[in-house]
């Protein structure tokens, strides 16, 4: 666990025991302050509390306040989603995702949909960075031969062949909670995709309208890096406060932005430039303030779907990376 998330379970911790206290206060009728600051027996049961989270808020406001990123997105930080899948208009050739790395300008693939075949990771053997689909959901019919942590435990013994792959992603992490998979399940995942390789992240797909669900907060620790997406383009303007929110629901933690070329959310068409460009800016503006780390263009089938929006991506990109 990174020192950010350290200091805000410590600083959850203190404020219940606070709550607790001034509770107890409350009903043995201590008052903290009617006729002086403080009287005495409230100061005697709060003990040095009121210390300890002032001291764990003084170090959260000077993390918080040394945060910051880098200038522009380069070719280290930047991702196609994509893979054989004949569903939304995708295609199931084996080097999908290739192509649109290719498109793109990219160097690094989030693969999903498709298998953990040797033959597969070949075809993706010279990407820079490759994240793969865990689990059932969304995936190809077929793709999936194992159960759920089988695929962990192989994709992280596989990761030893094929040294670019640096994590798995789960799809739509949240909203399947309860129903599909349960915590349970997503932490043995999780644990077993470090089972070989330690060192590989399992990436969580979170939406900005899962952001306040109970179940958000109980899959803080399955979660190793965040991928928030924003399902409806006109809650886009929402961004800023999302951003935050996601932040404070998974502090310390590295987050993705997810960006939709097409438009599954609300309209079913295709985005509109206006839309991508202002997602696109606000990302590099997150990137700078060190709020996100990383970003994932969805995707390989869009591309002939949206063919305005993927030139605007394309042409956004090679002029990020050709900056100094």
């Amino acid at each position: 666990m990174n020192r950010l998330a350290e200091l805000y379970v410590e600083r959850d911790f203190i404020i219940e025991a606070i709550r607790h206290r001034n509770y107890t206060a409350n009903k043995s009728n201590i008052r903290p302050y009617q006729q002086s600051f403080a009287s005495k027996e409230f100061l005697e049961l709060m003990g040095d509390l009121p210390k300890r989270l002032n001291d764990v808020l003084a170090e959260i406001y000077q993390l918080e306040k040394a945060r910051k990123g880098i200038d522009h997105f380069t070719k280290e930080n930047v991702f196609v989603w994509g893979g054989p899948t004949p569903s939304w208009g995708g295609s199931m050739a084996k080097d999908a995702s290739i192509k649109a790395k290719e498109y793109f300008g990219f160097d690094n693939v989030m693969y999903v949909y498709g298998d953990h075949s040797d033959e597969m990771f070949e075809i993706h053997k010279n990407c820079g960075k490759l994240i793969c689909h865990l689990g059932s959901n969304c995936r190809t019919a077929g793709a999936q031969t194992m159960s759920d942590v089988e695929e962990a435990t192989h994709l992280s013994e596989m990761s030893l062949k094929y040294p670019n792959i640096i994590g798995g992603v789960v799809d739509d992490m949240i909203g399947n909670c309860g129903t599909k998979y349960s915590k349970k399940i997503y932490m043995e995942m999780h644990d077993a995709l470090k089972s070989a390789n330690p060192n590989l992240e399992l990436y969580g797909v979170v939406y900005t309208h899962e952001l306040d669900k109970p179940m958000a907060k109980r899959l803080v620790d399955c979660i190793d890096h965040v991928i928030l997406w924003t399902w409806d383009k006109d809650q886009l303007m929402d961004l800023d406060v999302n951003i935050e929110r996601c932040l404070r629901l998974f502090p310390g933690k590295p987050i993705m932005m997810g960006v939709f070329m097409f438009d599954y959310g609300l309209t079913c068409l295709p985005s509109d430039v206006p839309s991508i460009r202002y997602q696109l800016e606000k990302s590099r503006k997150y990137l700078q303030e060190g709020k996100i780390q990383d970003i994932v263009i969805l995707g390989d089938r869009e591309i002939h779907k949206c063919p305005e929006v993927a030139v605007f991506i394309r042409d956004f990109f090679q002029q990020e990376f050709q900056k100094a």
